[in-house]
């Protein structure tokens, strides 16, 4: 089951070529593990797994060979951390010709948890040239508020009941997943021409729009003057032919 993991369709990551990973020293990532709480004793990581790497761009794939004392550490590790809610387990990402751990990158899990997870996901996060330099882990299902599982209870005499701590036996993870990341970037913000300015360094104010009345003025004003020149209409025949009459009865 943990001899051959790929990677898993349901993961929406691209993968970049990885032609700077084909050489012998890149095309083994190893993996290593350890618990961390300030109760127990400061321990070095430990040999978890072997990354393999192979192929290349869309074919590209990542199979995760476990250690032979995977499954000795992961029971080890879920009985020392019984009851210590707030252990760590955490998994390192050795970097290639590095041997100094406290350089190494490292994810982090409550350790609560391994007993209780059903699936895990390993991220390698590659730069720009395809070298691996960072780890994400992480396993589920984990609660939404992040807590540990309950611990059970177990009746004792008297018909009381007291907390008791549960042996914790080892369940192998069914559903192991290697991604591998490429760098992404932020889009480009987009750059606006600067606004013109004087000598001075001030910005040129823009014209301003000039009224109606300002635009137009001389077609106004030249009808005005059209209209005050322009001839009188003339009287009309019907007046001026009483005004005559009434002067020949005088």
């Amino acid at each position: 089951m943990f001899s051959r993991l790929g990677l898993s369709p349901a993961a929406p990551l691209l993968l970049l070529p990885l032609a700077s990973l084909a050489s012998a020293a890149a095309s083994e990532l190893r993996i290593a593990h350890r618990i961390l709480h300030p109760s127990l004793p400061a321990a070095p990581f430990v040999d978890r797994a072997i990354v393999l790497l192979s192929g290349s761009g869309p074919t590209a794939d990542a199979r995760l060979v476990p250690s032979q004392t995977f499954a000795h550490d992961i029971l080890d590790y879920t009985r020392a951390v019984e009851g210590l809610k707030d252990a760590l387990y955490q998994v390192a990402l050795e970097h290639p010709n590095d041997s100094d751990q406290s350089q190494w990158a490292i994810s982090s899990v409550l350790a609560c948890h391994l007993s209780t997870s059903t699936s895990e996901s390993f991220t390698i996060h590659l730069d720009q040239n395809g070298t691996p330099f960072s780890l994400d882990y992480f396993v589920g299902p984990i609660p939404h508020n992040g807590a540990c599982p309950k611990r059970g209870r177990k009746s004792g005499g008297g018909g009381s009941s007291s907390a008791q701590p549960s042996l914790v036996e080892f369940r192998p993870i069914a559903n192991t997943t290697v991604a591998l990341r490429p760098p992404s970037f932020p889009p480009l913000p987009e750059l606006r021409v600067p606004p013109p300015v004087t000598a001075e360094g001030k910005p040129v104010e823009a014209p301003r729009e000039k009224s109606f009345i300002e635009k137009y003025w001389m077609y106004i004003a030249i009808a005005l003057i059209a209209m005050t020149f322009a001839p009188s209409p003339p009287e009309e025949e019907g007046a001026g032919g009483r005004g005559q009459a009434s002067g020949g009865r005088r």
